[in-house]
């Protein structure tokens, strides 16, 4: 995978002035970790949000800093975003050492077909949409995948043990985790037959003998 770059600038606007960063399509940030400082940066909003897009939270970034000599090698760790618009508002980025694990959550792509699925009608569960894992910062993958075409009868199932994941990757979930399982399609309900409403008949009203017409 090419290595994902991102650029930013120093920030000296902080506090209830980073508005005014937002305003002018400018996300504010913080960069930190491990024996530095943390810097205080910000970007511009397309290119932070292309770089997010391909970098998740597992995927290590270099980001170039202008006025820094060298580039840090960086995951984002925490993302806000507006509660309306939805837009970037902060980010969190953590620099990282080469030779120091680091443990990030990864996303869970499902690809292939199941037969089960396919052929049988069966319905394909996906109970865990993201696993924790540690590895050193080269080794760290933006997703991993889980292939369904074994599965191949309802019930079938894929659990983290069953996973082909590399040496260099530690997956901190429980082994016997499942991760994806074929089911049963849901049987439709039936119908609620209509309750017929009992009528019961009206009592003729008989007016009395001295009232009737001739």
């Amino acid at each position: 995978m090419k290595a994902i770059e991102l650029r930013a600038q120093p920030r000296t606007l902080t506090g209830k002035h980073v508005k005014l960063l937002r305003r002018q399509d400018v996300v504010p940030g913080v960069v930190y970790g491990h024996n530095i400082d943390p810097v205080p940066v910000q970007f511009n909003t397309k290119e932070l949000a292309h770089a997010l897009k391909r970098a998740g939270s597992s995927a290590t970034v270099q980001l170039a800093v202008e006025g820094t000599a060298s580039p840090y090698l960086v995951i984002f760790r925490d993302v806000q975003h507006h509660p309306i618009r939805r837009g970037i508002t902060h980010v969190d980025l953590q620099a990282l050492s080469l030779t120091e694990t680091v443990r990030v959550p990864v996303n869970v792509v499902v690809v292939g077909k199941s037969p089960a699925v396919e052929v049988l009608g069966g319905v394909l569960l996906q109970t865990l949409m993201e696993l924790e894992i540690e590895a050193l910062p080269m080794d760290l993958v933006p997703v991993i995948e889980v292939d369904i075409s074994g599965l191949a009868e309802i019930g079938d199932s894929i659990s983290v043990a069953d996973l082909d994941i590399p040496e260099t990757i530690t997956v901190l979930n429980a082994p016997d985790a499942t991760i994806v399982q074929v089911t049963f399609q849901a049987a439709e309900e039936a119908p609620t037959a209509a309750v017929e409403a009992v009528v019961e008949p009206v009592a003729a009203v008989v007016a009395p003998e001295d009232e009737r017409k001739p």
